[in-house]
């Protein structure tokens, strides 16, 4: 995965700039991903209401259809901008997969030590961490994949479907032709299958989401390699479809209506890669833009370790609101720290 910002990593001279709109949408993603679990799902798991929630989700959740406070909504777009963003990058594979890992190895590293300092931190199910190896599943992805095991970093899952994505679009960019077809496909094709097959399980869970990174791969494609739009949108339509599966074969899938976001999502980056015109190019100009895109994923990861830990010491004796805002600058305040260092990190 590629940077949106001005990073070059070694050998990615050929690397192609990611249009504007891409940009303004993954800052856009970073917003609702922190307002969706950080502000959102902290609120509801402990029971506070807040005013300006209850008016968004009323005027805008519930009309649009798209359901828990936009948080999921942020990760597919974060997912299929991911796709699209791995299908320009001319990096090593190497250097692509480490940078790409870090911000889950170093975000699960940091969430067994706050956990076992005693905060309590956004873990699937809540409860304290139970064990070493625990902690070990998270670090190496492997937890996200089975059943019953605790979360430490729960949105995890995402990175590990840009991770396959990234190796996905390593081998399209290595033998372009039929492979711009067969591969993204061939991801599509394989979510389903996981769905048909163990649709109870928590990997199925996870890649039910992976078509929206091949949608992306696609988006990149159609733009810079001359894919036919019509592929493009029936790859779409299969991805939908694989949704679907699952909400018929497990029916409290259901109730978030994931197919509708999904489809926002992919029109959304379509038109903003299609459209990315002056107006995008200017707001990305905004140094608040550019850095709300390149640390999107951190935020994302860091949130349920960095701000649950602090609205856990904070929110007994702070009014909510600035608790929250607190959370939020220091959750922000992490993510440009690690950001930082991992940009250090040699290819």
């Amino acid at each position: 995965m590629i940077s949106t910002g001005t990073a070059v990593a070694p050998g990615a001279e050929a690397t192609q700039v990611p249009r504007s709109g891409v940009v303004l949408i993954r800052a856009i993603a970073a917003v609702l991903v922190l307002h969706g679990f950080l502000v959102g799902l902290w609120t509801t798991q402990h029971d506070i209401r807040l005013g300006y929630l209850d008016a968004v989700r009323h005027v805008l959740n519930r009309p649009l259809g798209i359901g828990e406070d936009f948080g999921v909504f942020a990760v597919m777009l974060l997912l299929t901008t991911g796709g699209y963003l791995a299908q320009l990058d001319r990096a090593p594979l190497r250097w692509q997969l480490v940078r790409g890992y870090l911000p889950v190895g170093v975000s699960s590293v940091l969430a067994t030590i706050v956990a076992a300092l005693g905060a309590q931190i956004w873990t699937v199910p809540l409860a304290p961490m139970t064990d070493v190896l625990a902690a070990a599943g998270n670090v190496t992805l492997v937890s996200h994949l089975v059943n019953e095991v605790q979360l430490l970093v729960p949105l995890a899952w995402f990175v590990l479907l840009l991770l396959a994505g990234t190796a996905a679009a390593a081998v399209i960019n290595e033998y372009r032709g039929l492979a711009m077809l067969v591969v993204p496909l061939g991801q599509i094709v394989l979510s389903a299958a996981v769905v048909a097959i163990a649709p109870d399980s928590r990997l199925a869970g996870v890649i039910v989401f992976f078509p929206l990174v091949a949608v992306g791969q696609l988006i990149a494609l159609a733009q810079r390699a001359g894919l036919k739009t019509g592929f493009v949108v029936a790859s779409g339509f299969l991805s939908v479809f694989v949704m679907v599966m699952l909400q018929t074969l497990k029916p409290e899938f259901a109730r978030w209506w994931y197919p509708v976001p999904a489809v926002f999502t992919m029109l959304l980056v379509g038109l903003g890669v299609v459209f990315s015109g002056d107006l995008a190019a200017r707001l990305t100009g905004l140094r608040v833009v550019r850095w709300l895109s390149d640390h999107a994923v951190w935020l994302a990861l860091l949130q349920g370790v960095v701000g649950y830990a602090v609205l856990d010491v904070l929110g007994g004796f702070l009014p909510v609101g600035v608790a929250l805002v607190v959370a939020v600058v220091a959750t922000g305040a992490v993510a440009s720290a690690c950001h930082r260092l991992v940009r250090r990190v040699p290819a």
